[in-house]
């Protein structure tokens, strides 16, 4: 399984995801496939924790509820020059 440092977000690992030691980076990537997201943090809500995520081409910057950012099958990204 798969922990985003600071987020509690488990994703899980899939056959095509990316290999260990991107959830222990201070800084975390996902992607869908599509679009490169940088993880900001997580912080609680009423409607239970949110994740921040910045859209690495247009810099927007959502909050998404983490069940749906589950839903998603987002995958880890590991930067290229890490180790």
């Amino acid at each position: 399984m798969s922990m985003l440092s600071g987020t509690g977000i488990d994703l899980g690992r899939g056959a095509g995801d990316a290999g260990g030691g991107a959830e222990d980076d201070a800084c975390s990537y996902l992607t869908d496939g599509v679009n490169l997201y940088r993880v900001l943090g997580a912080i609680p809500s009423g409607m239970g924790e949110m994740v921040g995520l910045e859209n690495c081409r247009s810099l927007d910057v959502a909050l998404v509820p983490v069940g749906e950012l589950r839903a998603r099958r987002m995958r880890v990204v590991v930067p290229s020059g890490v180790e």
